[in-house]
């Protein structure tokens, strides 16, 4: 029988969000059976209390359907609480933790699948710095502590389990924006498949893309969901992930939201063996 995942990610609650597509995920929850739904971060605009009870909203209305699991974006870190580490790093994620989830990178265990979040938003640091100005509290870091926790975790799990990295920034290079979600670039690809994760799930770069990265003997299906709000990169409506995982196969379908069915429809559907 086969998982099924829903993958949301960059909600932004506040002045971008678009009101019917997050009404429209809710429907979606609500009447379609879920193995767990996957929150990758931004879920507020600017960290504040209004967004943030929000996203406590939707995190709960989905929680009553299905296990949720939630990790923060760059959007949900109050990075100038402690930039460059000067200062309290703990505050930066105060207002999430309250509100959201106080923990940053949780582990969900259903039956056929072990699920491991990674906290990518650091705010500025030494090792999020890089050559671009525009990156300065965008872009994200995972360090090898934290890579290391996710192949510990999925080390320990059964080993039919499907195993799911979700971290916030996209893991690839954005096919419009040109730009890379992880200071390090293309070396978090390798850090990535050397968890063992098989899918890796992310957002951040407001475009939705799905691929496939044979690494090493390794196959990891990378999945990247749009964003619900005005902020769609390129333009168009928002857009959310299905994944129908099976002993064999990994399903993808991107459902883009139609205004004239007020509801969301697949409009890219991909397929890949594990």
């Amino acid at each position: 029988m086969a998982l099924r995942l829903l993958h949301v990610s960059d909600l932004h609650f506040g002045r971008s969000s678009v009101a019917a597509q997050v009404e429209g995920v809710e429907r979606l929850f609500e009447s379609e059976q879920f193995d767990a739904i996957v929150i990758s971060g931004d879920l507020s605009q600017c960290s504040r209390r209004r967004e943030l009870e929000r996203a406590r909203k939707f995190v709960d209305d989905a929680a009553r359907h299905a296990p949720v699991l939630v990790i923060p974006g760059n959007h949900d870190t109050a990075w100038w609480t402690a930039p460059l580490g000067l200062g309290s790093v703990r505050a930066m994620t105060a207002r999430y933790r309250q509100y959201v989830n106080e923990e940053l990178e949780p582990v969900l265990h259903i039956p056929g699948a072990t699920i491991v979040g990674l906290n990518s938003s650091h705010g500025i640091r030494a090792y999020t710095l890089t050559a671009r100005p525009r990156d300065l509290s965008v872009v994200g870091a995972v360090v090898t502590a934290q890579w290391d926790k996710a192949k510990h975790a999925f080390a320990q799990a059964p080993k039919k389990d499907v195993k799911v990295l979700v971290i916030h920034h996209n893991l690839l290079r954005g096919e419009i924006s040109n730009r890379w979600g992880l200071a390090n670039r293309a070396s978090g690809i390798e850090n990535a498949v050397a968890t063992g994760a098989q899918i890796v799930l992310c957002g951040h770069d407001h475009q939705a893309a799905v691929d496939c990265v044979d690494l090493n003997g390794k196959r990891t299906v990378v999945v990247c969901a749009s964003t619900l709000t005005t902020r769609v990169r390129g333009g168009g409506p928002g857009a959310i992930n299905v994944l129908e995982i099976d002993d064999q196969t990994v399903q993808v379908s991107v459902m883009q939201w139609s205004d004239q069915e007020k509801a969301f429809t697949r409009a890219i559907w991909s397929k890949y063996s594990r």
